[in-house]
């Protein structure tokens, strides 16, 4: 049974929040990609989509979600599920925001701002 240990996790950092990857395809976890992100108070994601569909929960403190057109506050037990080609974005509350997310191993981040297209380092 492969264990990866907490302090083995590698971290990333992206527009000021921290990403840490939890099982991704490069360490064995051939067909999805499972990782955290810790936003700041008052931080977030940029607005972007997926080439495929992601899922995550709030873990900790909260924020805003907005997936397209629509918006809605989201808490510590709240998931969301992002489906393919959909634009979102995540705005962090007044204690920040920790979401665990999956998403299939391989999906492409393209972004709103200049449609940047990349696998991140987490998910391939």
């Amino acid at each position: 049974m492969p264990v990866e240990r907490a302090t083995d996790h590698p971290t990333f950092e992206i527009g000021g929040n921290a990403v840490t990857s939890l099982a991704a395809p490069a360490r064995g976890s051939d067909e999805a990609a499972l990782f955290k992100i810790d936003l700041p108070e008052g931080g977030g994601l940029p607005p972007h989509r997926h080439d495929r569909f992601d899922v995550f929960i709030v873990t900790a403190g909260g924020g805003e979600v907005h997936l397209g057109e629509h918006a809605a506050t989201v808490a510590v037990g709240d998931s969301v599920v992002v489906p393919p080609g959909e634009l979102h974005w995540v705005v962090a509350g007044e204690e920040g925001a920790t979401i665990v997310v999956t998403m299939l191993a391989g999906t492409k981040m393209i972004r709103e701002d200049d449609g940047s297209v990349i696998v991140p380092q987490w998910v391939s």
